[in-house]
């Protein structure tokens, strides 16, 4: 899938939870967190929990809700913070809701920031206002996040019209051919590793980006893909650490070690690729035990697909942050997450 040469995500993940050294699977772990998620399966659908950000989603009807959701995944990236420091944040949200803040707080300001032949020029000190938040804090790898918006948006004016609603159309219905249009033109989302001699791929915000406009237009209209369900989870480090408290995933000594110091892993590095592509392939084995428990109950239930799980496991993280703080993740300064 999407580039020659190159594993899909899926199976990059297959490839990498093989020859991890670092990062091991356990059966025990996803037996728990699949019995966790079948609880909270209803009604033909996955609850989410409830992270009172609706108030910062533009609505479908807007005129630029397609484009707001990309240029959003295309900053959607790096947000934490070293331990003791302060975060980045916008009206009271953080991480990526004060993305999400910032953004929706210039629209209703009158500022294009959906508008590719705004962004494709904008300047640093038009950024740095848009993106001004609460503290004197500013949103980590800024210079990355201006000179990204200066390419995807000079890419949607040179071959789409200047919308990324045109992208949406060429992939006629088919979340693979959007996933191939975005990684293959935008060289931003081009999450790619080399792992034991093998190209493996992430994808993390393009697959993301496909299943916002999902999830955003309900899986109709600009969000109907036919195909969904073959996108894989979003390898983050955030929902790792859910999958390690839950004991899908665990760590060698080594690596916790590291984690527990407040180590960066390099992007690219062995400890870094192990973590993600082990997420994907623990997330596509939780969805295969999922859906042995609906069978063996004769549930009349949906098996989700990766992407809501990816989601739940998001939420579940943020409505549990408290208490999943004794569970190190992994920090890795860079675009791709």
């Amino acid at each position: 899938m999407v580039r020659e040469g190159v594993l899909s995500p899926a199976h990059s993940g297959e490839f990498i939870a093989k020859h991890a050294k670092h990062v091991k699977i356990t059966e025990a772990g996803q037996n728990k967190l699949a019995t966790e998620i079948l609880s909270s399966i209803k009604a033909n659908q996955l609850q989410m929990p409830d992270t009172e950000a609706k108030s910062i989603h533009p609505y479908n009807d807007h005129p630029r809700a397609v484009d707001w959701v990309f240029v959003v995944d295309a900053l959607n990236f790096c947000f934490w913070s070293k331990c003791k420091e302060e975060q980045w944040i916008v009206n009271g949200y953080t991480g990526y809701y004060a993305l999400e803040a910032a953004l929706n707080k210039a629209i209703k300001e009158g500022v294009e920031i959906a508008d590719p032949a705004f962004y494709s020029k904008i300047t640093k000190e038009q950024l740095h206002e848009i993106l001004k938040g609460d503290n004197s804090v500013d949103i980590p790898l800024f210079d990355q996040r201006l000179s990204i918006l200066h390419e995807v948006g000079s890419i949607l004016l040179d071959k789409y019209n200047g919308t990324f609603e045109t992208c949406v159309k060429e992939a006629n219905k088919s979340a693979v051919k959007l996933l191939d249009i975005v990684v293959s033109n935008f060289p931003c989302f081009r999450d790619e590793a080399i792992y034991k001699d093998q190209v493996v791929s992430f994808y993390k915000r393009a697959q993301i980006l496909v299943a916002d406009l999902w999830n955003s237009f309900n899986g109709a209209s600009w969000g109907e893909f036919k195909d969904i369900d073959k996108m894989t989870m979003f390898a983050d480090y955030r929902v790792p650490q859910v999958l390690v408290y839950f004991g899908v995933m665990s760590y060698s000594d080594e690596l916790i070690d590291k984690l527990k110091k407040d180590m960066l892993l390099e992007s690219g590095s062995e400890e870094e690729v192990e973590i993600r592509g082990c997420s994907i392939h623990a997330v596509e084995l939780l969805k295969k035990s999922i859906e042995e428990k609906i069978k063996e109950k004769d549930l009349n239930l949906n098996v989700p697909n990766s992407s809501l799980i990816d989601y739940y496991l998001w939420c579940y993280r943020r409505e549990h942050a408290r208490e999943l703080e004794r569970i190190p993740y992994h920090k890795t300064l860079g675009i791709y997450y």
